[in-house]
């Protein structure tokens, strides 16, 4: 009887010792396993606004150099426009001396009035020369051979400044392939030059079969010398007056845009350098957008809106994208009249970024996710998804597992992803790290 007692005790004891066992062992694996949220994923069309800044730029602005102006120093005297102005064709952009004008063209003319001098002494001393009709050919045939040789020469630089700019050689005395359009005029034009200086060469040499006395081939030299002196310095002078002129009001050159000012009333400037960027007014400007900020695909259509200088908002779209020179994508909104107006006017929308919004949809459906939810960076972008697993004791577990996805579009908490995962469950916000192979739990609140 005793036995049977102490048995039955034995077996509660035993069971009770199991119970405490297993609500332990329940008891440490909840605290010690890694809790997490589980998620169904949804298939839609992802779409978001983002805010993005825009600069106004002039696709078709070109810098002005002032023409035959290069190498001058200029004092700028007053400056009429900036960066934005619209313009129509005459309009004054700015005045300007060129510096040191009084000294160089009292030099070019004191050049003048000494090779003026000069002639005239020389014609004084031979007053009683007169010249045979041989002589007279003599001279033409001269000034004419000083002339192609002077017309020559310019061709043949120009030509060959063309052939060194563009990195091409001239074989056997032929133009070589791949020449622009400007290199084969110059080419043209050194060739038609050429045969001009033979043909002028050629006349000379029948000329030196006249009997020129020394006397009158001396004066005949002399006087074309001094004639030419006299001719260059007086053209000097006429360019400078006119350029003196045409500098005085610089305007525009069409009705359009000033898009850039280079030159400060008060200051110098070499005109070396372009004085002004142009754009004409039958092309329109662009809002440009900086794109490279956003993972969001912008493609032509897509909605952009943005606040208006007198109030509200103004609409437009992306017209097209692009990519600068240092790798940065950017997408452009044309800028109609209505447009500029809403932005404050076309010097206002220069003067700073302009705060953008665009909205994006995507066209086909894609599985989204909370940002969270998508864990790695730049191509190696993944998930956790969750499977159940069972033990030999019959004990049902939740296990991650990596599955890699790729990323189509990222903004305000929600990812676009391709891959179909609606039929996974998907872990996240989890309350301590995990990784592959992970044993978890789901929060119960």
């Amino acid at each position: 009887m005793k036995l049977k007692k102490y048995a039955i005790r034995g077996l509660i004891i035993f069971a009770v010792v199991v119970a405490l066992c297993m609500f332990f062992s329940g008891t440490i694996r909840t605290i010690t396993t890694a809790k997490v949220k589980l998620l169904t994923p949804r298939q839609g069309k992802f779409s978001e606004q983002v805010e993005l800044t825009g600069k106004v730029v002039f696709p078709a602005a070109e810098p002005v150099k002032l023409e035959n102006a290069q190498g001058v120093s200029l004092t700028v005297t007053s400056v009429k426009v900036q960066p934005g102005s619209e313009v129509e064709e005459g309009d004054v952009l700015f005045t300007a001396e060129i510096a040191d004008y009084e000294k160089n063209m009292d030099t070019l003319r004191q050049s003048y009035n000494e090779a003026a001098g000069q002639l005239a002494d020389l014609e004084r001393k031979n007053a009683n020369l007169r010249l045979r009709p041989t002589d007279e050919a003599w001279a033409k045939a001269y000034t004419a051979l000083a002339e192609a040789q002077n017309v020559e020469l310019d061709a043949r630089v120009t030509r060959d400044a063309l052939l060194a700019v563009e990195g091409l050689k001239a074989e056997n005395g032929a133009l070589p392939e791949g020449a622009s359009e400007e290199l084969t005029e110059a080419w043209a034009a050194h060739e038609t030059a050429a045969q001009a200086l033979k043909e002028a060469e050629a006349a000379m040499e029948t000329a030196e079969r006249y009997n020129i006395s020394e006397t009158a081939r001396a004066y005949i030299v002399d006087r074309q010398k001094y004639e030419q002196q006299m001719k260059d310095y007086e053209g000097q002078m006429v360019e400078l007056r006119a350029l003196r002129s045409k500098l005085q009001s610089v305007t525009a050159p069409d009705d359009g845009y000033i898009t850039e000012v280079n030159v400060k009333s008060g200051e110098t400037f070499d005109a070396s350098g372009p004085a002004y960027a142009f754009s004409p007014e039958k092309e329109d400007p662009v809002l440009r957008i900086d794109t490279s900020k956003t993972t969001l695909t912008i493609s032509r259509g897509t909605d952009v809106t943005f606040d208006s200088a007198r109030g509200g908002t103004a609409e437009g779209s992306v017209d097209s994208t692009g990519v600068t020179v240092s790798g940065d994508t950017y997408a452009d909104v044309e800028l109609s009249s209505r447009m500029i107006r809403d932005l404050g006017g076309s010097i206002a929308m220069l003067a700073e970024d302009i705060p953008v919004r665009v909205s994006y949809r995507s066209n086909d459906n894609t599985t989204l996710l909370p940002s969270s939810a998508v864990r790695g960076a730049g191509d190696d972008r993944y998930v956790y998804t969750v499977q159940q697993t069972q033990s030999a004791f019959g004990v049902n577990s939740l296990v991650t597992q990596k599955q890699s996805v790729t990323v189509l579009a990222e903004a305000e908490g929600t990812v676009s992803v391709a891959e179909d995962l609606s039929y996974m469950q998907i872990a996240y916000m989890e309350d301590r790290e995990i990784g592959e192979n992970t044993t978890v739990m789901e929060y119960v609140n």
